[in-house]
């Protein structure tokens, strides 16, 4: 790691303090003592390499690289955004489920990292229970974690406290849970409390494949506890993402270095677009899967600059 990351993630550091209220709640984050921030921040950390600034660059969401890969405002992407910034505006409870490689986890990076400081907050999801779960969403938005066994109660107290505090209630924080379908029905459960203590005050949207509504409307017909309480908090409905056609495809393939139209065309159809029917019965073609559609924009990119080395290299010879 190089000494200018290393003093990125020292400013990372002084970010999320803000961000969190103290060092202490970062030092919770990031799975830390809150000794060893603080030797960081002073310079006096006595062990070598770089394993300690790996752990919090992990915990604070510290991009290494990005893969040269730029997001386009898709579609989908501008759905995703309006429905983030609506829940944070109005502290909703919102659910978005749709197919896998629809965009949801990109469009909500790129919504974390312009609102960090301003109370959004994001979690990836495991096939946690409750208490993890909640232990987690304690973790990232630097509420007191109890000492021992920390109980589901005690935790959903430490949460709603630390929502409530005037510094956070202000900005009208926003909680992110990505791939929720993951999470054990214990977890999903949880949320019913979460809402009763924070109502009209924190958002929460929930991402997840189309598995997520799903299962929680299966809960609802089977009568499982819990499930009704939790799909009233959510409105009884769960949105679905369109896809990408090919005006979309186009402003994807132009973000990332394809920008021959007909090359554009050309991805877009071996993506193998499906139809959909819109909300005003038009039928449009769109690709669903973006991660497909990334992988064979990246082929092409592979293949001009060999084709550009070929040229380069042969031209160099042909010279001599």
């Amino acid at each position: 790691m190089t000494n200018v990351q290393k003093n990125d993630i020292l400013q990372l550091i002084e970010d999320e303090k803000e961000r969190l209220g103290s060092y202490r709640a970062v030092a919770n984050k990031c799975k830390l003592s809150e000794a060893t921030i603080s030797q960081l921040r002073k310079g006096s950390y006595a062990a070598e390499g770089s394993d300690v600034y790996e752990t919090i660059a992990l915990a604070l969401g510290y991009e290494f690289d990005n893969g040269n890969w730029n997001i386009a405002e898709t579609t989908n992407f501008r759905i995703i955004t309006d429905v983030l910034q609506d829940a944070k505006s109005e502290s909703m409870f919102i659910g978005i489920s749709h197919k896998a490689g629809s965009g949801k986890t990109a469009t909500a990076n790129v919504f974390l990292q312009e609102n960090k400081r301003n109370g959004v907050f994001k979690i990836n999801c495991k096939e946690w229970t409750g208490r993890t779960f909640l232990t987690e969403i304690a973790r990232e938005i630097g509420a007191e974690i109890p000492k021992g066994y920390a109980t589901v109660t005690g935790l959903i107290t430490s949460i709603s406290e630390t929502v409530k505090r005037p510094s956070m209630s202000r900005i009208r924080p926003l909680i992110i849970l990505d791939q929720a379908n993951s999470l054990k029905p214990s977890a999903l459960r949880s949320l019913i409390y979460i809402f009763n203590e924070c109502e009209d005050i924190l958002g929460l949207v929930i991402l997840g494949t189309e598995n997520l509504e799903y299962e929680i409307k299966r809960g609802v017909r089977l009568n499982k506890a819990g499930y009704d309480e939790l799909d009233s908090r959510f409105g009884r409905k769960y949105i679905n993402l369109i896809g990408s056609n090919l005006a979309d495809t186009r402003k994807v393939c132009d973000a990332n270095g394809i920008e021959d139209k007909d090359m554009q065309k050309r991805i877009f159809e071996e993506c193998e677009p499906s139809k959909i029917t819109l909300s005003d019965g038009r039928r449009i073609d769109v690709v669903e899967d973006m991660r497909r559609l990334k992988r064979i924009i990246k082929r092409e990119k592979i293949k001009q600059e060999t084709q550009w080395k070929l040229r380069y290299h042969t031209d160099g010879f042909m010279r001599c």
